[in-house]
């Protein structure tokens, strides 16, 4: 155990990770060491029979050192740089995670001493009564005021939860993965950049196709490259694939999943006595509820249908010029630049030098951040970041 580097504050600067340390070896152990260290931490708060801000708030807020360390690594580990063996991880540790969570949110004298320091903020400052109230809110959304059977059932729930929705990214990334559209002729990816091009290239390299180049899927519907691509056939092959993701009836399919994980937050939402999930998850948000997130969209929906087909009438326009084609969602990208360099005269292409990563990155945040805030940044090369590819600054 004392050779995970988890297990003990960094001594790097900013307490960066040791990833230099770090095998995935060490994640298991660390997630089981932190929460059996938070676990006593909370016990240990819980046996002090004075209730005060410093042994009840602030000492829940310093709880979990551990386990935070590995919670802050892990999942920008698993969200960016992912394997067989993180995922397996992940799988493991969500449903623990959730018990873990909810063993403290659901401990009725844990939310006891909240409520009591929330019954008399007249020894607190502004923000002491602040973070009480939050804590307060946290813990009644996780369910602390229901019956102890209700509250056993939600655990039960956020358990599955948990685990359904690991289940549901593994099986959405592999179709992602698995729908990445193969080219055999570089001439297809005409309208493409050379680093475009040389991109797509890497991707089939790396997936060992020789002469080929491969356009991978990516999280959301549509596609960067369908504004650039001239290849129509080509166009239509990537967007049917983007809107396939989860939904072909095989081991990937993630119908399933989400049925069962509608069920369970239907039921949790109705142990908390609301109809919908939406009403559930809105209570904490800027929404607040169904109703406002409706009349927002009523406002909305209307102009954007309408822009909307103004536009397709513009872009169908152009289009008529190069064939007899009716528009469609692949063409939608492509032909938009079109009518931007003809009615607004804008060159989109001509924009992209000004909005290249390093620029993007040192003329624009970080000039923005010194500016706004006096923050400035210099990269170390001499930190070890968590991928050969990422840098420290």
């Amino acid at each position: 155990m004392s050779s995970n580097p988890f297990l003990t504050k960094s001594s790097l600067e900013y307490e960066l990770p040791p990833f230099s340390l770090i095998t995935e070896d060490h994640y298991l152990e660390a997630f089981y060491a932190g929460m059996n260290e938070q676990l006593l931490e909370i016990d240990a708060i819980l046996a002090d029979p004075n209730v005060t801000f410093e042994n009840t708030i602030e000492a829940m807020e310093r709880s979990g050192a551990i386990l935070n360390r590995v919670l802050n690594v892990f999942y920008n580990k698993s969200s960016s740089d992912t394997n067989d063996q993180i995922d397996a991880i992940e799988a493991e540790i969500a449903p623990k995670l959730a018990a873990h969570s909810d063993a403290i949110r659901l401990n009725p004298h844990l939310f006891l001493r909240i409520k009591t320091l929330r019954g008399n903020t007249s020894d607190l400052n502004e923000e002491q009564s602040w973070l009480v109230e939050r804590y307060f809110r946290d813990f009644s959304h996780a369910g602390a005021e229901l019956s102890e059977e209700s509250r056993n059932r939600v655990k039960e729930i956020n358990e599955e939860l948990s685990s359904l929705q690991t289940q549901f990214g593994k099986k959405l990334l592999a179709d992602t993965n698995d729908l990445a559209v193969v080219v055999d002729n570089v001439a297809d990816l005409d309208g493409l950049t050379p680093n475009q091009i040389a991109a797509c290239k890497a991707a089939a390299e790396s997936r060992g196709l020789k002469d080929k180049w491969l356009i991978t899927m990516v999280n959301f519907t549509g596609h960067p490259l369908l504004s650039s691509l001239k290849n129509r056939a080509l166009r239509e092959k990537v967007m049917k694939n983007s809107l396939l993701k989860g939904g072909r009836q095989n081991e990937n399919d993630t119908q399933t999943v989400l049925l069962r994980m509608v069920a369970l937050r239907t039921e949790r939402a109705k142990l908390f006595g609301l109809k919908t999930h939406a009403e559930f998850v809105l209570q904490e948000q800027t929404a607040a509820n169904p109703s406002n997130v409706h009349a927002m969209l009523k406002k909305l929906a209307p102009a954007a249908v309408k822009n909307a087909q103004r536009e397709g009438k513009d872009i169908q326009a152009i289009m008529s010029r190069d064939s007899s084609d009716e528009l469609q969602s692949w063409d939608w990208g492509f032909y938009t630049e079109k009518v931007r360099a003809e009615k607004y005269s804008l060159d989109t292409a001509a924009m992209k030098p000004y909005f290249e990563l390093e620029r993007v990155l040192k003329d624009g945040v970080f000039f923005a951040a010194q500016k706004l805030y006096g923050l400035t940044f210099k990269e170390r090369p001499d930190l070890v970041a968590y991928h050969p590819e990422a840098r420290v600054f």
